[in-house]
């Protein structure tokens, strides 16, 4: 039985497009691809989502690093967090699920600076009883150890959680430690996903 649902951010609970979010700064499919390559695929991106760099110190590595497009970095990279925005359906559904009883949590490959943000901002995190940002553990998806981590911190059994992520790797991870696990295809389609499980289903669709 599904006692718990615990939701990836990106992509999941929120927006994550940064070839969208680029494309306000530079307009060609080429560069738009180069800068979501250097800013949101580099190992100094990544480095935010284990606390081994502040946003700040990531801001300056990658100026470092490509020194001549350090200004566009700084354009793109100063303000990247905008590119986050909630889905609202998703939020109510949370919010019905966690008022039915059933445990809400996230867990997330995410900064700082991005985290802080959207939980002192985004009401979705009224719904949820807690959860895991990678930056806080040192330790990401998609590997097991974060997996394990949650079901210890919060005393849960894995088959009794359904683990929401839009990356299949994710999602495999979970499933491997004993998840009922989801790999998203669009963020629109979460109350169909969740509803494959007759528990939630009679919440969701009550």
């Amino acid at each position: 039985m599904i006692k718990n649902v615990i939701v990836d951010l990106g992509n999941v609970m929120v927006t994550f497009y940064p070839d969208i979010y680029i494309s306000q700064f530079v307009h060609k499919k080429g560069e738009i691809d180069y800068f979501n390559h250097i800013c949101f695929r580099s190992p100094e991106w990544f480095a935010g989502d284990t606390n081994a760099m502040s946003r700040e110190e990531t801001i300056a590595a990658l100026c470092k690093k490509y020194p001549a497009d350090a200004e566009m970095i700084h354009t793109i990279m100063e303000n990247c967090d905008d590119m986050l925005r909630p889905s609202k359906p998703n939020t109510a559904l949370l919010k019905k699920l966690h008022e039915a009883g059933v445990g809400v949590y996230f867990l997330s490959n995410t900064n700082a600076h991005a985290f802080e943000m959207m939980s002192s901002t985004f009401e979705m995190f009224q719904y949820m009883d807690g959860g895991i940002a990678s930056y806080q553990h040192g330790m990401t998806k998609p590997g097991q150890e974060i997996f394990k981590r949650f079901l210890k911190l919060y005393d849960k059994k894995a088959e009794e959680c359904v683990f929401v992520d839009d990356t299949p790797a994710n999602a495999e991870a979970a499933a491997s430690v004993g998840y009922h696990a989801i790999i998203l295809k669009n963020i629109d389609d979460l109350a169909d996903e969740l509803s494959k499980f007759e528990e939630l289903a009679k919440i969701i669709n009550a």
